[in-house]
């Protein structure tokens, strides 16, 4: 035994104790007068003392004792034993759950105790002492470059520092160590160290991960949020399993810092998805930027993603671009695909380079920020038509996260009305307790091209015009059609005869408003929704909106 004994008993050959001696520590006068019994008693026959000789500890009267035994000339021989301190014990037990290895040293780089980490990583037995042995007597390294060694030798920490060595076993090790002097009034009493090999770190970030997404699921709004968010995962709502199974990676996800993109129909909810994320990622406190790429023409989206620089152009001033707002946070992306191909390889190499510059200037600005981005389409097939870069494909979908159409969840749709109507009560003169079947048939009849978004802007207008708190057939707004499964129903198919004296013209006309009415509305009055939903250009789709009168007075004409 290498340090302190507090109780030596002297045996005869038999193991009979002959003699209790006490050394001269603060627990030995007491431990003396309750030991000096056992004189004249055989080791194995003291009542209630219960000897482990493989971990050398002896438990009697609530107390733990380390044994050693040596022989001292021929049949005498002793037993050495020391009271092990309760507080030492359960140091020790705590720095053996500690996933890092932990190395205790003195001030000599004598080893004082190798956590049960540290034994694993350099492939000691558990059950091997290596106390009061120095580092460089066991462990093949460099003195002048060591971790522990460099913190002892001036004194000062050491932080993060890698190193390649050889164990006791001879096996090739590559750690990162950190090493921490320990100093009292000046004196130096030893060192701490922290070793992680790549094991080790993998292990810890997953418990990391783990315990961050556990604390951020707990806080209480709004600290959950960022300020330029205001929904969570919670507010997706569904329980189909596609949907569920989305949700579930996303969460998983979140902690991370791999690319995202969101596969999904108009209205299915992405940037809600994408905003979930952010809630529950490590930049929950950082800016939030949502941008809609179809929302700005070809020749302003270049400014207003880079920024640009005083003098650029006529009339150009030094103005920050929404990317680099969205530094240290995260950038939403939405409706990637309606980029330019030249804009694209614009954006990859910002994101590639991690580097802008503004529109109109030379200088690199360092960017940092979380990726999220959305399609509105396949994202694959979209790189096959050639209609997305391949390469900014691969870069902004590490992860593919696809958010099902209401029409392929229809079981939902239940659960969405009432979550709608019980945060939305403030929209109805009383508060709605009840819907009639017929109104639930139409809206299971429906096929819902706009998705939850179309859902919600029914029952908005439903809500609003209810009588009773009953939402009932007659609540519908008068384009919503009983059945549209298979598209917007020509007029020319309605009950009442065609007039044909009208003219093959006008008839077409009217035609042509009835489909565009129906779609721009479905999409809640969004030209872009509804240029895709009818797979014509957003240009196109703003020449019929302007000729119909769609956008005047709030309402189409």
């Amino acid at each position: 035994m290498t340090t302190a004994v507090d109780i030596l008993l002297v045996l005869d050959g038999d193991d009979v104790v002959r003699t209790v001696q006490c050394a001269d520590s603060r627990h030995s006068d007491l431990l003396g007068e309750e030991f000096r019994p056992w004189v004249g008693t055989r080791l194995d026959d003291v009542p209630g003392a219960a000897w482990d000789h493989l971990s050398r500890t002896l438990r009697w009267r609530n107390r733990s004792f380390l044994f050693e035994r040596f022989q001292i000339s021929g049949a005498v021989r002793c037993v050495a034993l020391r009271l092990q301190d309760r507080k030492r014990q359960l140091m020790e037990a705590a720095l053996n759950t500690i996933e890092d290895g932990i190395q205790l040293y003195g001030p000599d780089s004598e080893i004082l105790f190798l956590n049960r980490a540290s034994k694993n990583l350099l492939e000691i037995p558990q059950d091997q002492d290596m106390e009061g042995q120095l580092l460089l007597d066991i462990f093949d390294v460099d003195a002048d470059y060591s971790t522990t060694l460099t913190a002892l030798r001036n004194r000062s920490p050491v932080r993060s520092r890698f190193d390649t060595y050889k164990s006791t076993t001879g096996k090739g090790l590559v750690t990162v160590t950190s090493a921490y002097p320990v100093l009292e009034n000046g004196e130096l009493l030893g060192c701490v160290s922290l070793e992680r090999d790549m094991g080790i770190a993998k292990k810890t970030l997953s418990e990391f991960n783990q315990l961050q997404q556990t604390l951020v699921s707990h806080l209480p709004s709004p600290l959950s949020q960022s300020r330029d968010t205001r929904y969570t995962l919670d507010d997706m709502i569904g329980d189909d399993p596609q949907l569920r199974a989305t949700i579930d990676l996303a969460a998983r996800m979140a902690p991370r810092e791999n690319s995202i993109l969101i596969q999904g129909e108009t209205g299915t909810g992405k940037e809600i998805l994408a905003q979930g994320i952010h809630a529950l990622s490590s930049r929950r406190n950082e800016k939030f930027i949502a941008v809609n790429c179809a929302a700005f023409p070809e020749t302003l989206i270049e400014g207003m993603l880079f920024g640009t620089a005083k003098g650029a152009f006529t009339g150009s001033v030094d103005r920050v671009g929404l990317i680099e707002l969205a530094n240290q946070g995260t950038l939403f992306l939405d409706e990637l695909n309606s980029m330019s191909l030249p804009m694209q390889s614009k954006l990859l190499r910002v994101f590639q380079e991690h580097t802008l510059q503004r529109v109109g200037s030379t200088v690199n600005i360092p960017i940092n920020v979380r990726l999220i981005s959305s399609c509105n389409e396949n994202a694959f097939e979209l790189t096959e038509q050639g209609r997305l870069r391949k390469d900014l494909f691969y870069r902004v979908a590490s992860v593919i996260l696809t958010i099902p159409p209401l029409r392929d969840r229809m079981e939902d749709l239940e659960k969405l009305t009432w979550y709608y109507i019980r945060h939305h009560q403030r929209t109805a003169d009383q508060p709605i307790t009840s819907i009639e079947p017929a109104y639930w048939r139409r809206l299971r009849q429906h096929s819902w091209p706009g998705n939850v978004r179309e859902l919600f802007h029914i029952l908005d207008y439903s809500m609003s015009v209810a009588a009773d708190g009953v939402l009932r057939e007659k609540d519908f707004p008068a384009y919503f059609q009983p059945q549209r499964k298979e598209s917007v129903h020509s007029p020319l198919a309605a009950a009442e005869p065609v007039d044909f004296r009208r003219g093959l013209s006008q008839l077409v006309d009217e035609y042509e408003k009835h489909i565009l009415e129906s779609a721009y509305l479905a999409c809640d009055r969004n030209a872009t929704r509804t240029a895709q939903l009818l797979k014509i250009s957003r240009q196109n789709c703003q020449y019929y909106i302007k000729k119909y009168g769609f956008n005047q007075s709030g309402s189409p004409k």
